[in-house]
């Protein structure tokens, strides 16, 4: 008997993390699209899908706070990584030309990965809630064009007047693959997640959490702070590590980092994979 899931991503259909989320799941898998990253969670954690696919991370816009915050709240753990190569096209009715273009439409992220381009065009920008939303909005327009992947031109019949649009050729989404537990297994490309908050503001709290890390030989990947929401100056703080959690020095590490700080949290041990972009 085949095992179907059921697994969240950030809809509509034809957008960048619909695109992610059909590379990393199994076809059988049914999947669940939702207006907002709060309702992916807040589904999961309520058990009304088994999984979800959420954008962590840009290469060129940096950290999706609503993704670190959701983490933060809800009970969930971080199962994969997945990165995936973002290539941007200009998307257009058939038949209509680059001087026929006025306007310009797109997600604020895709807007904000091609603002040279756009910049070059002298064209007029609408910023829409998705790519996809973008899409159908230009299917009824002649004079308008859309930013967006390969998949908007074969869902909405759309041309591609210019192709690999992006400002960055390295341009790379980070995908986290959310579920109620982590993966277990070790494997050789494990990273490992965790958040903590400091006691109070003592000086070079945090030089003494990161130099654990050091002693152990532990790399880190990623830091990162987040307001607490528990006054001015108090900060909650992400960080990723190369290793998984059950490895012997990775665990011992913890243990010592749990006992100096006022909070933590481990969002879970994963492996990281690519998935190819379109």
């Amino acid at each position: 008997m085949i095992n179907t899931k059921q697994v969240g991503y950030l809809g509509p259909e034809g957008t960048f993390s619909n695109e992610a989320t059909i590379k990393i799941t199994d076809s059988e898998d049914t999947l669940v699209a939702f207006d907002n990253i709060v309702s992916i969670f807040e589904a999961l954690a309520d058990n009304e899908i088994e999984e979800a696919v959420v954008p962590i991370e840009n290469s060129t816009e940096g950290s999706v706070l609503v993704t670190l915050d959701a983490l933060m709240h809800y009970n969930l753990k971080i199962k994969g990584e997945f990165l995936l190569p973002i290539h941007h096209y200009l998307l257009v009715q058939k038949g209509v030309t680059i001087d026929d273009i006025t306007l310009i439409c797109s997600h604020p992220q895709a807007i904000a990965q091609c603002r040279n381009y756009i910049h070059k065009t002298s064209k007029q920008v609408h910023a829409t809630s998705s790519t996809a939303d973008a899409a159908r909005y230009v299917c009824e327009l002649s004079n308008a064009a859309v930013i967006g992947n390969r998949m908007l031109s074969q869902k909405y019949n759309l041309e591609i007047l210019d192709e690999q649009i992006q400002d960055y050729d390295n341009n790379v989404t980070r995908f986290a693959l959310i579920s109620h537990e982590d993966d277990l297994q070790i494997t050789a490309n494990d990273k490992t997640s965790i958040i903590i908050s400091l006691h109070g503001d003592k000086p070079g709290g945090l030089y003494d959490v990161l130099s654990i890390f050091a002693e152990e030989s532990i790399n880190l990947t990623k830091i990162e702070s987040r307001p607490s929401k528990r006054g001015m100056g108090k900060y909650l703080f992400f960080i990723d590590m190369e290793g998984h959690r059950n490895e012997s020095k990775i665990a011992d590490a913890l243990q010592i980092v749990k006992k100096k700080v006022d909070f933590f949290k481990i969002l879970g041990s994963y492996h990281q994979i690519t998935v190819g972009g379109n």
